[in-house]
């Protein structure tokens, strides 16, 4: 009886030791994504051009014509790539410091493209962390989600959103 009772300790201790190893993991997932969703807001400004749900509705000022990322295919990768080396020939700009200071980018240079070159972004530049945690945003909370929802807009603006109302269930 005594071994059984032991046995069972050790179990649920390892069950316990289990489920406690993966609640913080769980909160920084939460935390990275409210991480990724202030620098797509506020750090970055992304949202002045793409607008806040990323759907390219950003504000009357920017450039226009940015791209609407709910319907984008690109990975990881990919998006790393934009978000730091800008799209040449766009208003899309670069969010490396140094990205067309050597060929890291499009294996190109600042003096092979030219005119051509993305700009630096109005806000600031980026860390490789922070390029890094936006793009896990982009792709977990906006890349491939379709239309907006209102569930989405209070997410971001909390219940009482004003704009919210206008969106359809």
């Amino acid at each position: 009886m005594k071994s059984r009772v032991s046995g069972l300790l050790a179990t649920t201790a390892s069950l316990f030791a289990i489920a406690l190893s993966m609640a913080p993991s769980r909160l920084l997932a939460d935390d990275d994504f409210a991480y990724g969703r202030r620098l797509f807001l506020d750090k970055a400004q992304c949202s002045y051009c793409h607008g806040w749900a990323g759907d390219g509705a950003g504000e009357p000022q920017s450039n226009g014509g940015a791209a609407n990322l709910r319907n984008s295919s690109l990975d990881r990768k990919s998006l790393i790539e934009v978000i730091s080396c800008g799209v040449p020939g766009t208003p899309m700009p670069h969010f490396d410091e140094g990205a067309y200071s050597d060929n890291r980018c499009y294996g190109m240079t600042e003096a092979e493209l030219g005119s051509r070159t993305p700009g630096l972004p109005p806000s600031t530049t980026l860390q490789k962390r922070e390029i890094e945690a936006l793009a896990d945003y982009l792709l977990a909370k906006i890349i491939r989600r379709g239309p907006v929802t209102r569930a989405e807009c209070h997410e971001v603006f909390g219940e009482r959103g004003r704009s919210c109302d206008e969106i359809a269930q």
